[in-house]
Formats: C-alpha cells, structure tokens, sequence
C-alpha cells in the first residue's frame, strides 16, 4: 500500500526536477548569450564607439565598407543569439522559430562575407597579423572559424526542432567567431598571442567554463555540448596544424598573392 501512495509523489518529484532542469538550461543560454554580447562589446569598443580597428588603429581602407558590414553582421549575430535565448526562456518558441528563419539567412551571409574579409584584410594589412602568427596562419584561422561556424549552423538548423542538438550547436557557433571580440579584451590580448592556438585560446577556454557552468546549473551532463566541443578543439588544432604546413604556405601565398616563404 505504501509502494502505491508513493508513487504518485515520485513522479511528481521526478517531474518537478525535469522542469527545473529545463528551466536552468534555458538560463544559462541566455547568461552564455549575455556574456558573450558583454566580451564582444568590450572588444570591439573601438570600431563600435569611434570606428577604430585593432589596438585602435585605422581600419584598413581598401575595404572598409566590407569590414564595418563584416563586423556589424557579427555584433547582431551575438545580440540574435542572445534575443533568441531570452525568448526561449519566456516560453515564446513560435517568435524563436520565425526570427530563426532571419538568423539562417545572416548566417549564409556572414560566411563568405568573414572569408572576404579574412582574405583582403591579410592581403592589404599583412603586419597587422604578425602578432597572430602571421598573415597566413591568421588566415587559416579565420577561414577555418567560418567553416566551422557554417557547418554548427548547419547541423542546428537541420535539428531546429530537436532543442537537444540545436541550442548547443547555435552555441558553439557563435563561440566560433568571437575570437577576435576576445582576442581584443582587456587582460585577454596576450592570451590570445599565446601560441600555438592564438586567438582560438580564448574561446576554447570560454567555451570549457560553459560547459562548467551549464553542469553546475543543470547538474547534468550534456552530451551533445561536450562532443561539439571536443570537436571545436580537434578542429582547432588542425587550424594550427594546417596553418604552419608548408601546402598551406603555399596556397595561402597565391591567396594573398605573396611570394611563398622559404
């Protein structure tokens, strides 16, 4: 007799417990959304507050059309994210899922438009990017970031339905390209000169104290996060890998079109 009165208050526990959870998980993509727009505020202050570039000097010329949209389209990348999550945590999916079809269209942009970028910025500034490792390492950089930042999108729009596989994925891909936003952070720049990672250091590690803060508030284990990260990391260090190989040296010098160095 006691098994069966107990049993409804177990599954009333069990039940209360799944919307806590739930309720913590949607949290904490929003707190992951606000401190991602706060480091990318911070980092870029100078192009958003005077239209600086990096350690406030002057944005390259020859393309400063293409970087102010570039940079913009990141900045509203971070604040969707964020938007999307709070919407989420207010029970408003229907919003979510139309203001989603926008995100994917921005996120078909921001691909070839940060490759662009990538590509001239090296090509017109080369000894910007010797902190970096160099023109051609940073271009193997950022041309893997936005890859990878396509295919997470990707994979979470395929599994736009399933919020299991979509939140992380959206997650991580927006973790992809805040590189530079970190990179330029106080007490975070010579982080990001560290080699051999550069300025995917810092986002590596933010992304690690993510998936610390996301058990802390859920107190569960998120598969589907820890894989994407593990790949984020495997992916990372191929950057590095391919970014010092002599093929690359190569094809990045007819990219930049400059002689290929010895």
């Amino acid at each position: 007799m006691a098994g069966v009165i107990s049993t409804p208050a177990i599954r009333s526990q069990q039940q209360s417990a799944a919307v806590q959870t739930l309720a913590s998980e949607r949290l904490f993509y929003v707190i992951a959304g606000s401190v991602m727009l706060v480091a990318t505020g911070v980092g870029f202050r100078a192009f958003l507050g005077h239209g600086k570039g990096f350690g406030g000097g002057e944005i390259t010329r020859q393309i400063l059309p293409l970087v102010v949209v570039h940079g913009i389209a990141m900045f509203g990348w971070i604040v969707l994210f964020l938007v999307q999550s709070i919407f989420i945590l207010n029970g408003n999916p229907r919003l979510h899922m139309r203001i989603g079809v926008g995100g994917a269209v921005l996120a078909g942009v921001m691909v070839p438009l940060g490759s662009a970028s990538a590509i001239l910025s090296a090509h017109y500034n080369p000894e910007l990017y010797q902190f970096f490792g160099g023109p051609r390492f940073f271009l193997a950089t950022m041309l893997g970031e936005m890859l990878c930042f396509g295919a997470l999108v990707g994979v979470a729009v395929i599994y736009r339905r399933r919020p299991e596989t979509h939140r992380p994925m959206m997650l991580l891909a927006s973790l992809m390209i805040i590189s530079g936003s970190l990179g330029r952070c106080p007490y975070i720049g010579e982080f990001a000169a560290m080699p051999p990672l550069y300025v995917l250091g810092p986002a590596l590690a933010l992304g690690a104290l993510f998936l610390l803060l996301q058990w802390a508030m859920t107190r569960t284990f998120n598969r589907r996060s820890a894989l994407g990260y593990v790949a984020m990391m495997v992916a990372s260090c191929l950057f590095v890998v391919i970014g010092h190989s002599t093929a690359w040296n190569q094809i990045a010098g007819a990219i930049l079109r400059q002689p290929a160095r010895p």
